[in-house]
């Protein structure tokens, strides 16, 4: 009567035994799933460390050479406002502007060496440097020039020379400065671009939801197949991944907000504090070299209406999300070119009207509410700005790039820990049939 209970026990177990994978297919199993815990710990690995170079690029290369190339920027079209100015106040030179200008072009020219050190091979950096270094002596030697020419009471020569040097300045110097400038934007630009690169970071989280399913997937095909609750090793190994998924997705997302944090409120600021400051130096030069040309060039106001054209734009055109600090600053800046602009009209109408001397007066003078105050404060606005604006660029980004340290060696160890917990969990039902 028991006979036929035993005979069907012992065929079941014979189809439950025939039901458990191969060796072989374990072997494969295992081996496939340690390759795609290290593939996946390789291109996570490879995206944490694309993403970290690219963020230290930007704040320790990038942003110092374009730090480099405003200054250049700015220092020259200083130095040619300085120039006008010191020279609007007639045959005795004001010590504190010639000394202004005197730094100007000192500074500008050792940026220029310096950036000449640091931007490497670049063929349109280099070509712009060597523009800069050749024609900064020759308007410094014009300069010297309309300057000896003033001593000798030769007004109309030194205003001449001064319009000479002010014409090399914005046909050739400034372009080259402003081309050095332009291209430490885009290479800064760039690595911030590539520090937020979703290639890889969308690699490896395909690599590891793919890991995390095999491993669950392994699991739950042992433990019907060999009746185990538990394979210690393989739980250990997901659990791994999922610390290490957890680990850099926090870090990733940190890191990605705070490249874009300093995007928005650190470079991108920077150019328009720049862009305005370059605009504001040019309109105070208009004014001056009108005055001092006594009108015989018309191209100088023409220049001044297309130059606040362009700043009144810079000031108020929002071109996206922008910082607190940032519209404080345009804010300021708004205000100080209108009281610009308030000062440069009174200066016209004293000029057209014949009043030439109260328009000097009004160009050269110390008191607030004349040219050189109110220029310097809007001059001050956009510098502060631009100082503010660095200073974020600098916290964020090297936050940005603290965020992923000892990600990549986590996601290397582990992806290796992984692989072995693999081998190591599979090992025990392979030594079953033996």
């Amino acid at each position: 009567m028991t006979a036929p209970p035993l005979r069907a026990t012992h065929v079941g177990a014979r189809q439950g035994a025939s039901r458990r994978p191969t060796p072989v297919r374990l072997r494969i199993a295992a081996v496939c799933i340690a390759i795609l815990a290290l593939v996946g710990g390789l291109v996570a690995t490879l995206a944490a460390t694309e993403r970290q170079d690219a963020t230290s690029a930007a704040w320790q290369n990038a942003e110092p050479l374009m730090v480099t190339a405003q200054a250049i920027d700015t220092s020259l079209s200083d130095a040619d406002t300085t120039a006008a100015a010191s020279f609007l106040q007639g045959r005795l030179e004001p010590a504190d502007l010639q000394s202004r200008y005197e730094t100007d072009l000192t500074s500008a020219s050792a940026a220029v060496a310096g950036a000449a050190q640091e931007a490497g091979s670049d063929p349109e950096v280099a070509a712009s440097l060597r523009t800069l270094s050749t024609d900064l002596p020759t308007y410094a030697g014009i300069i010297q020039e309309a300057d000896f020419n003033e001593r000798q009471a030769s007004y109309p020569l030194a205003a001449a020379y001064l319009a000479e040097a002010n014409n090399l300045m914005r046909s050739s110097i400034l372009p080259a400065a402003a081309q050095v400038y332009g291209t430490e934007v885009r290479l800064l630009s760039d690595d911030q671009t590539q520090a937020v690169s979703p290639l890889l970071a969308i690699l490896a989280v395909l690599a590891v939801i793919g890991l995390l399913f095999a491993l669950v997937l392994a699991q739950r095909s042992l433990s019907r197949s060999f009746h185990r609750t538990w394979n210690v090793a393989l739980a250990a190994a997901t659990v791994i991944v999922v610390v290490l998924a957890v680990w850099a997705t926090v870090a990733l997302a940190t890191q990605d907000s705070g490249v874009n944090t300093a995007l928005a409120n650190g470079s991108r600021p920077v150019s328009t504090f720049t862009d305005a400051r370059i605009l504001a130096l040019r309109a105070r030069a208009d004014d001056e070299l009108t005055l001092l040309t006594r009108d015989s060039d018309p191209s100088y106001q023409a220049d001044y209406a297309s130059t606040a054209v362009a700043l009144r734009h810079l000031l108020t055109t929002s071109t996206g999300s922008r910082g607190s600090f940032e519209l404080a600053q345009l804010a300021q800046a708004k205000s100080a070119f209108a009281s610009y602009s308030r000062v440069h009209g009174q200066i016209r109408l004293d000029d057209t009207s014949g009043d030439l001397s109260s328009a000097v007066v009004l160009a050269s003078g110390s008191g607030a509410g004349q040219l050189p105050g109110v220029s310097a404060h809007l001059n001050d606005v956009l510098s502060g700005g631009i100082t503010g604006s660095q200073a974020t660029f600098v916290d964020a980004t090297s936050g940005a790039a603290s965020d992923l340290d000892g990600l990549v060696w986590g996601l290397a160890v582990g992806a290796v820990l992984v692989a072995v917990l693999v081998l190591v969990g599979f090992q025990p039902r392979i030594a079953e049939y033996r």
